[in-house]
């Protein structure tokens, strides 16, 4: 990472500042503190435990938020530290929080109120939804008794009959979706969480239909063997239903095979490996051989190529040391790989809100990081901590690991403890006091792990050791917390938002492409790339896995960039300087920044029309100048403008009121007054445009439809570029209407028809380009585009 631009990678402010999310205590609080300082003992219930009012107010007998407690001891800690000297190091600061008993007392009893208001497993929600499973079943309601029988496994407690009966509930409900794969899966799995043992004839009897369905003759007769073992042992089957069984051995027995209906869960990762080609840097992890990592004092380290390097080259390709997901009850995705889970996840039998894509998954995460991460779950600590939750799992993590490389490189990564404010490190250091305290208190953490062997000795440079002496539980807690701390720090300036594209729907029902952020992770080799507000790079997210690839040609000894924030086509420099200033601690010298034709660039696209050149007539910092021609001589009315937004309005009203040809009317003189005064690439005009668009498609008038949107392109390509999302939402759309006027026309002979069927697989053969690019052709969007294509190829071949 470079020494002087410190970096969080493409993610979003509120990710990782939720922490310290400013919650204003009441003006009424802070003066009842202020004048209440010299009171003592005055005392009311807080979760039946007594609290000193005057150290702790506002603490009721409801759940109380992190950032609350965060307020009031942050109040009482900022009168305390003004006159003291700002800590050097997170050991520092940590051994004088750990003083102060207000602290230890808070956090100890919110932690106890957390944990006496935890979310436990409900046996009697279980047997409501297996009920309600059932009930659908009977129906023959397949796929809903899945979803029945997966919310009863989720809220059946470990060791329990509910359990094992949930997921061999769901073993039947596959079966007879004909998705035999994965019944065997939920059939194996149910054994193993104790199916009843007189019951489990069923379960081997489904077994052996599955693998006679899927032409497995071997695996169904070593199936059938264990099925007569069973049947034949009073134990686990009474003679009375022993005949009942022989009989359906005998029926199942001529079963012929038949395809299954198989639910795609290919490894995207598998998919990716097997349409890239990437030779790893034997001197840097993760990262290609075609790059280096540099250090020189005025960058730090940095990226460099070390040849030349194609656009679409792949530069990393790596596995976060941990990750989180930012949304805690997201049932769709394994929280240990961060797949996109089937309809059949496997639940944690502790906590609840914790799924798995399978078992192996879930095996993982207990031994790795879960069994320690589990409680508080259960106490619903991890929605209120922000990054101290990756920060935690950071530290599980390395505590188990056995890859001493991936270890030390993230100790390595840079704090910026220098440059925060002593606020800042004050409240992410009762934070790290906070975790250290439910490690101590509500896990085992401690007593199972000899902190010397698990983390002491793994550290290649031994200088954050030096601190500290773990032979006491108080110094054992000090050392975790600084760690802790130091992880916190670390994952403010290099953490990334791992994103995954959806097709989403618009107000109209129109498809639109977005990225949402989905969890929060670490990237040790990714993190060395420095800033620029114009990248040279593209990451996108294969499940956990982050792939970063060139996004244009790059020249030997060129170094390699990464945007932090947002790209110079999304916000001014202005406003980006601020940011990245306030949050990375650095001036952005790039040439975005720098260059005085990119300078303006985001002010072009709400600019008047120079009357001069027709450039992009803006008003920069209260001078009216063009950015083309230079020319000040102008003055900027914006008369005309406020005329056409009017237009504008009324438009919607019109639309509302369902007359779109007076509305289409009035727009048209929109437009005609946008073109006399603003600049042609100003954002108004292409709303315009595309509002016109929208008008011509619910009148069936696709060809007219097909030229406004058109016109949109080049306007979307100048602000976005052409490889944005938003041109791929924009190409979309016209292609949904080119195919809709393909299919309708019935004159396929006209010349419109043969110019309009050549633009539309122009334009589907460039969707298919960045998709695949931007996504991948594992991604639904590349999916969805391909099945436009075959549609195309059949229009074509009618023509």
């Amino acid at each position: 990472m470079g020494f002087f631009q410190k970096k969080c990678k493409k993610t979003h402010y509120y990710i990782f500042y939720k922490i310290i999310k400013d919650i204003r205590i009441s003006t009424f609080l802070i003066h009842y503190i202020n004048s209440c300082d010299h009171l003592v003992h005055r005392s009311y219930t807080f979760s039946n435990k007594v609290v000193d009012k005057v150290l702790f107010p506002g603490i009721c007998k409801s759940k109380m938020e992190w950032q609350k407690v965060l307020e009031i001891l942050r109040y009482k800690l900022n009168k305390m530290f003004i006159s003291k000297k700002k800590p050097d190091r997170e050991s520092e600061l940590l051994c004088y929080l750990w003083s102060d008993q207000n602290i230890k007392k808070l956090v100890h009893l919110w932690l106890e109120d957390r944990y006496d208001k935890r979310k436990s497993k409900s046996i009697i929600k279980a047997q409501t939804f297996k009920t309600m499973g059932n009930k659908e079943f009977q129906a023959k309601n397949y796929i809903k008794s899945i979803e029945f029988y997966t919310k009863c496994a989720l809220h059946a407690p470990a060791n329990t009959c509910e359990l094992s009966l949930a997921i061999a509930n769901r073993s039947a409900s596959l079966f007879y979706l004909d998705r035999y794969d994965d019944c065997l899966k939920d059939i194996e799995l149910a054994i193993k969480l104790n199916y009843p043992k007189q019951l489990r004839y069923k379960l081997y009897l489904r077994a052996v239909q599955c693998y006679l369905k899927l032409g497995k003759q071997h695996l169904a007769d070593e199936t059938l063997r264990k099925l007569q073992e069973i049947i034949y042992n009073p134990d686990y089957v009474t003679p009375s239903i022993k005949d009942n069984i022989e009989k359906k051995i005998n029926e199942v027995t001529v079963t012929q095979p038949c395809v299954q209906n198989v639910v795609q869960n290919t490894s995207n990762l598998l998919k990716l490996k097997s349409e890239i080609r990437f030779e790893e840097n034997v001197n840097f992890p993760h990262a290609s051989a075609i790059i280096d990592r540099k250090y020189i004092k005025e960058l730090g380290r940095h990226v460099v190529a070390n040849r030349f390097i194609k656009k679409g080259d792949i530069l990393f390709l790596e596995k976060p040391v941990s990750f989180v997901l930012v949304n805690a009850d997201a049932y769709n995705l394994c929280q240990n790989c961060n797949c996109s889970n089937t309809d059949i996840p496997v639940p944690c039998t502790m906590c609840l809100n914790t799924l798995y894509c399978n078992e192996n998954c879930s095996n993982k995460a207990w031994s790795s990081y879960h069994c320690w991460e589990c409680p508080g779950s259960q106490m619903e600590l991890w929605k209120e901590i922000g990054i101290g939750h990756l920060a935690l799992k950071v530290l599980l993590t390395c505590t188990t690991t056995m890859d001493k490389i991936k270890f030390n490189e993230m100790q390595n990564l840079v704090t910026n403890f220098d440059k925060l404010s002593i606020g800042v490190l004050t409240e992410f250091g009762i934070a790290a006091i906070m975790l250290t305290i439910y490690l101590f208190e509500y896990t085992n953490y401690f007593k199972t792990n000899d902190l010397e062997d698990c983390l002491m000795k793994k550290f290649y440079n031994q200088s954050f050791n030096f601190d500290f002496n773990i032979l006491t539980d108080d110094n054992k807690q000090l050392y975790i917390s600084s760690l802790l701390l130091r992880y916190i720090l670390q994952l403010i300036g290099n953490a990334h938002a791992i994103t995954k594209p959806n097709a989403l729907l618009r107000k109209d029902d129109s498809p639109m492409v977005e990225e949402d952020i989905v969890a929060t992770g670490i990237y040790c080799s990714a993190s060395m790339m420095n800033h620029s507000c114009d990248p040279n790079i593209i990451t996108m997210f294969v499940d956990q896995y982050m792939v970063v690839r060139a996004s244009r040609d790059i020249l030997k000894n060129e170094e390699i960039f990464n945007c932090y924030g947002t790209h110079y086509r999304q916000m001014t420099t202005e406003n980006r300087q601020k940011m990245l200033k306030s949050q990375y601690h650095f001036i952005c010298k790039c040439k975005a920044c720098t260059l005085p034709n990119l300078q303006y660039f985001v002010e072009r696209f709400s600019a008047m029309k120079c009357q001069k050149c027709s450039g992009a007539l803006c008003d920069i910092k209260n001078s009216i100048q063009c950015l083309d021609c230079g020319d000040k001589s102008q003055i900027y009315s914006s008369v005309e403008i406020e005329q056409s937004k009017q237009i504008f309005e009324a438009t919607q009203v019109l639309i509302d009121e369902g007359k779109p040809e007076k509305a289409l009317d009035i727009l048209k003189k929109c437009l005609h007054i946008q073109n006399a005064v603003l600049y042609k690439y100003n954002e108004d005009i292409t709303d315009t445009l595309n509002l016109m668009g929208k008008i011509y498609i619910a009148m069936g008038c696709w060809l007219d439809s097909i030229t406004c949107l058109e016109n949109t392109l080049l306007p979307i390509r100048k602000r976005f570029g052409s490889s944005s999302m938003e041109l791929v939402n924009q190409l979309n759309d016209l292609t949904d209407v080119c195919l809709i006027y393909l299919e309708k026309e019935l004159d396929i002979t006209a010349d419109a028809y043969k110019c309009t069927l050549q633009r539309t697989l122009m334009y589907l053969n460039e969707l298919e380009e960045i998709a695949s690019f931007n996504y991948g052709s594992w991604s639904t969007i590349y999916k969805d585009i391909k099945v436009k294509q075959e549609k195309m190829n059949l229009i074509s071949q009618i023509f």
